[in-house]
């Protein structure tokens, strides 16, 4: 079954160039195209589709206004901006968006996103079975911001809990997907699409603070250089910044 696919563009011709690009790619169904995003959520509950491309600056309510409504009634529905502006990126990974693709419309990179999410998708849902002090907690590799080290043990922050796990940061890091974590120091592991920020604490250190959660990672200086190149190279592939 196709993956239902709907797009809000004011600009005509720019719309039907995205309908024509992603009905291009097998498997994506265009099942709803509008210029307004109030047309959008009059009809998001019946459609209830798994893709919603956005511009940014529409008529009436906005792109962001639109994608954190489409959050709140669809949590699993993947986001992609596509936009001339370049000064809401923040904002789009606040909203936990796929993808931020600036106009012109890049037709390649579009594709390469819409593909992942189609593999992703179609892919059965990983899940992380830990052991605890209290049984076994389950949790979704993606929901992770950080795993912190302390001692023998870990302590796994997710954007709605935290829990510590018998389980050595070396164990759960050979279960999870390096090219979405990266091991900062020796006692931290960051999903990189969490990322808020990067500050700098020392000469030798940075503190890196997450989405959605209050808690912070520190970066070793030996391993920058490899940590940025990883973070724009998924960036770059169609990934959170």
């Amino acid at each position: 079954m196709a993956l239902k696919v709907a797009v809000t563009e004011d600009d005509s011709l720019f719309r039907k160039e995205l309908v024509e690009q992603i009905s291009s790619v097998p498997g994506l169904e265009v099942h709803y195209s509008t210029d307004s995003g109030e047309d959008l959520l009059r009809v998001l509950d019946k459609i209830s589709p798994e893709i919603v491309v956005l511009d940014i600056s529409l008529p009436g309510i906005s792109g962001i206004d639109v994608a954190k409504t489409v959050r709140q009634k669809l949590p699993h529905t993947e986001i992609i901006f596509v936009t001339a502006h370049e000064d809401y990126i923040k904002e789009a990974v606040k909203l936990y968006a796929t993808d931020y693709i600036s106009k012109p419309l890049d037709t390649a990179r579009l594709k390469q996103t819409l593909n992942r999410i189609k593999q992703n998708l179609s892919s059965p849902e990983k899940l992380l079975e830990l052991k605890t002090g209290k049984g076994i907690q389950v949790t979704r590799p993606q929901d992770i911001c950080v795993v912190e080290a302390i001692k023998k043990k870990t302590i796994i922050h997710t954007a709605t809990k935290t829990f510590t796990s018998d389980h050595s940061i070396m164990e759960i890091e050979a279960q999870l997907d390096q090219g979405m974590f990266y091991r900062t120091s020796r006692s931290y592991l960051v999903n990189l699409s969490k990322i808020k920020a990067i500050k700098p604490v020392s000469r030798t250190s940075f503190e890196i603070l997450f989405v959605d959660k209050d808690c912070k990672a520190y970066l070793s200086k030996s391993v920058y250089t490899g940590f940025r190149s990883k973070l724009k190279k998924l960036s770059a592939g169609g990934g959170q910044p």
